[in-house]
């Protein structure tokens, strides 16, 4: 039994999503979000992409956005990579946590969090590049699956 559905499995064409990344690690994150861009465009998906300083923003920034603009999804993409303080466990925690009590709090707008924590560059390289662990896919296909199930 195949557990694993195809972009052809859902039902988005003409959605709406909007997309918040950070301006921090942009540069790193960029094949992820192009990955993600691709896959919305071959299924006729229009991406809202909004931009703020960092992960701890992310919260903030869907939410104002979420207020301003009707949207059938929303995904958060971010990368925290752990340093020599405790900085990494601080933005991690409290991103997530953010990103969760705004999922909760509007419930009828599916949101995806893609904020990546890591230990280094490579894991973040192996996690960010498609032809390895392609996680843009893995977010989008997520973000599909729960727009097509409403």
């Amino acid at each position: 039994m195949n557990n694993t559905l195809d972009f052809d499995d859902f039902n988005v064409d003409g959605k709406k999503i909007l997309l918040v990344t950070t301006i921090w690690n942009k540069e790193l994150l960029k094949p992820l979000l192009d990955e993600i861009s691709s896959h919305a465009s071959s299924a006729n998906v229009e991406i809202i992409t909004e931009y703020c300083p960092g992960s701890l923003e992310l919260a903030a920034t869907l939410k104002k956005k979420m207020l301003d603009i009707s949207f059938d999804g929303v995904m958060a993409v971010g990368l925290v990579i752990r340093g020599d303080t405790p900085h990494f466990k601080l933005v991690s925690r409290q991103a997530y946590s953010d990103l969760a009590k705004v999922a909760l709090e509007n419930q009828t707008i599916p949101l995806i969090n893609g904020v990546l924590t890591v230990d280094n560059k490579v894991q973040a390289e192996e996690r960010i590049n498609p032809t390895k662990m392609n996680k843009g896919k893995e977010f989008i296909q997520s973000l599909f699956q729960m727009i097509s199930s409403r």
